[in-house]
């Protein structure tokens, strides 16, 4: 019987890796990590800084939702104080935050009063809520967003399915 050789037990025992192999590898997936979180971070930080038109229509959508859900009425209206949009139902009161260098009015669906500001037409006749009903409806009303010194866009709802109504003005 031939006895194997140190060489030949060493070919032969099953392969592994070694310490130095593992902390390789760990030192490459941690220098990864590192150049990919910032950019991960940035991307969520950038998620939570929606545009003012969707977060309007983000609640416009969850308070119509919960009309037609509880079967009340909700009440939409926008807290200066707290810089936010609440809604309730009279049980529950959800608030959504508002940019504070947007300006939100919400304003009657009818020709109402205007002033020239800077040779555009800028509603002056606000209302202080919207009402959303049980039945999918919602008030009649305009929502009139401006940003900083830019012209204030206004938005027209449609009462009977509280979706945006397209313009000729909207329209490319």
């Amino acid at each position: 019987m031939i006895s194997a050789t140190g060489d030949q037990a060493r070919r032969t025992a099953p392969a592994g890796f070694t310490l130095v192999e593992i902390l390789l590898a760990l030192a490459v997936v941690a220098l990864l990590a590192a150049l990919v979180l910032p950019g991960i971070n940035s991307v969520l930080r950038s998620m939570d800084n929606q545009a003012p038109e969707q977060i309007l229509w983000d609640t416009i959508i969850a308070a119509r939702e919960r009309a037609l859900t509880t079967n009340r009425e909700i009440l939409l209206r926008l807290d200066r104080a707290k810089n936010s949009l609440t809604w309730a139902d009279g049980a529950e009161l959800h608030a959504t935050a508002w940019p504070a260098d947007t300006k939100l009015a919400f304003l009657q669906a009818t020709e109402g009063p205007t002033v020239l500001i800077g040779g555009r037409l800028v509603e002056t006749r606000e209302i202080p809520a919207v009402r959303f009903f049980p039945d999918g409806t919602c008030d009649r009303f305009r929502a009139q967003l401006r940003t900083g010194s830019a012209a204030a866009r206004i938005i027209a709802v449609d009462p009977w399915t509280c979706a945006p109504l397209i313009t000729a003005e909207a329209q490319p």
